[in-house]
């Protein structure tokens, strides 16, 4: 066998020889993780906001009727929520106008009882009312007021079966 000569050919050279290949790789990761987090903060946005596995959310006009009441008009931010087990248990938070709150009470307890400030149990419940079941209700109530300011008042409405 016979060697034959090769012509060796001058690789050409590419003008200003960057890496934006592994400049490309070095900035898609973390664009990647933020866009995974922005992602899984959406999902989170648009998921129930149970406060407990167990509670579910319920709209507010079945939430009070349970407990013979309805929703004030002029509230905001309302919540409601039914809590799983034996006995259905309602939950219900809303802020409303504060100067409301008493024609509200007297509209949905005409028998009584009255709100109370004494006694309510959490030292920042500013009244309270615990009403049982009275003639044509199904259920006990519990109502907690807290006066987030002039205007407004965040309430806690429970209604129950014993």
């Amino acid at each position: 066998m016979t060697q034959t000569q090769t012509e060796t050919v001058a690789e050409q050279a590419e003008p200003g020889g960057t890496r934006w290949g592994v400049f490309l790789a070095i900035v898609a990761v973390p664009t990647l993780v933020v866009a995974g987090l922005i992602a899984l903060g959406i999902a989170w946005l648009f998921t129930d906001d149970s406060v407990e596995p167990d509670v579910k959310k319920t709209s507010c006009a079945e939430a009070l009727a349970f407990g013979g009441a309805k929703l004030p008009a002029g509230t905001r931010h309302a919540w409601c929520g039914l809590q799983a087990g034996p006995e259905p248990r309602y939950e219900a938070r809303f802020l409303m106008p504060r100067g409301e709150i008493d024609a509200w009470v007297a509209a949905s307890f005409p028998q009584g009882p009255e709100l109370r400030t004494a006694q309510c149990g959490d030292a920042q419940v500013d009244a309270c009312l615990s009403a049982g079941p009275v003639a044509g209700e199904r259920a006990s109530v519990q109502i907690e007021i807290i006066h987030d300011s002039r205007k407004w008042s965040e309430v806690r409405f429970e209604a129950f079966t014993l």
